[in-house]
């Protein structure tokens, strides 16, 4: 992959223009400030919250719904500090020698990446009532590097399937929208282990699809890419909305997208990326019990969480792919697999319901 402009392969960074030196102290400036003042006020207020909100919960809500989530509030606080600091000290470790772009460094802080993301899961399980089972999970054991294209239902997706792989020994790059470049953890650790923060909203995402493919190569053999090929979390109109689209753009793929009714089209751009920098074997990353939640509202009557999260995966071995195949081939045989995700959302979604 070169640039026009050069005819060189460009260096690899972890976003267009959110990754500078710049842009990364003005925004941590903010949020790793922000962070610290809210942990400790609401530690400081924890008791009184808790007296307050059983009350409350004895009297109008006897699931204890707010109380419930009062406790995962502050844990989340907690394991965000807990992680901060972790890292903090992992680059007074590495940082001066200058040896946080080295193998040994990336390997604790995807060691810390798992940590964090297991310490919230676990938060959940005991808070808000977390519960998942997973079909498939030898898929992870085998050889090799592996590019995982995972379903995209709610905004917990990357935290759950951070906990559900790195249990499973893979260090995982992924690919998330850079937004969550919020986050002070996934800020600081995502720039010290290969990930890349993409502009959904980019009007031309020709460096961004370079970096894409960057990040797919060189995948040692016990990484992972997860991609989430949506781009976006379902929702019934945004499916609506992303069948027309591509009804227009690309009326080849029309008949295969206007069969889905549980996710979203696939957008094929940055897959492509991914596919084509690497031969690693694929895996789809299926799964249903969570949908989207978009109001602490909606959070509140959805806990404690009634349903199940079952994920399912599935190997693609790499040698089935043809390497003759043009692009629209690959994309066609793409949105094949995606309506199987789709038929396997809608029966268990159904199976799962209480």
């Amino acid at each position: 992959m070169t640039t026009a402009a050069t005819g060189r392969q460009p260096n690899f960074v972890f976003s267009v223009g959110e990754s500078t030196a710049a842009a990364k102290w003005s925004r941590r400036g903010k949020t790793v400030s922000a962070l610290f003042v809210v942990f400790f006020l609401v530690w400081l207020l924890l008791p009184a919250l808790l007296v307050l909100s059983c009350i409350y919960d004895a009297v109008r809500d006897r699931n204890f719904s707010n109380t419930r989530l009062i406790l995962f509030g502050a844990w989340w606080l907690a394991m965000e500090v807990l992680g901060v600091t972790a890292a903090f000290l992992l680059w007074l470790a590495f940082g001066p020698l200058r040896q946080l772009a080295s193998l040994k460094c990336r390997r604790w802080h995807s060691r810390l990446q798992y940590l964090w993301a297991r310490g919230l899961t676990s938060g959940a399980q005991r808070t808000i009532g977390l519960r998942w089972s997973t079909e498939g999970i030898g898929c992870l054991h085998s050889k090799g590097p592996l590019i995982i294209l995972a379903r995209h239902g709610s905004q917990g997706d990357a935290l759950l399937t951070a906990a559900l792989l790195s249990n499973e020994g893979r260090r995982l790059r992924f690919v998330l929208k850079k937004q969550l470049l919020g986050d002070p953890c996934l800020d600081i650790v995502g720039h010290r282990i290969p990930n890349y923060f993409v502009d959904r909203d980019s009007l031309d995402n020709r460096e961004e699809l370079v970096n894409i493919g960057l990040l797919a190569s060189g995948l040692a053999d016990d990484e992972a890419l997860v991609i989430f090929p949506e781009g976006t979390r379902f929702s019934a109109l945004k499916l609506a909305k992303a069948v027309h689209t591509v009804a227009q753009k690309t009326p080849s793929r029309a008949a295969s997208t206007g069969r889905l009714q549980s996710v979203l089209p696939i957008r094929p751009a940055g897959t492509l990326a991914a596919l084509s920098a690497s031969d690693a074997n694929i895996v789809f990353c299926n799964h249903v019990g969570i949908g989207d939640i978009a109001s602490l509202r909606q959070l509140r009557d959805a806990v404690p969480l009634i349903k199940e999260l079952r994920f399912k995966l599935t190997l693609i071995p790499r040698t089935e792919l043809s390497s003759e195949w043009t692009e629209e081939e690959l994309v066609h045989w793409l949105d094949t697999q995606w309506i199987e995700i789709d038929k396997w959302v809608a029966t268990n979604e159904q199976q799962a319901s209480p």
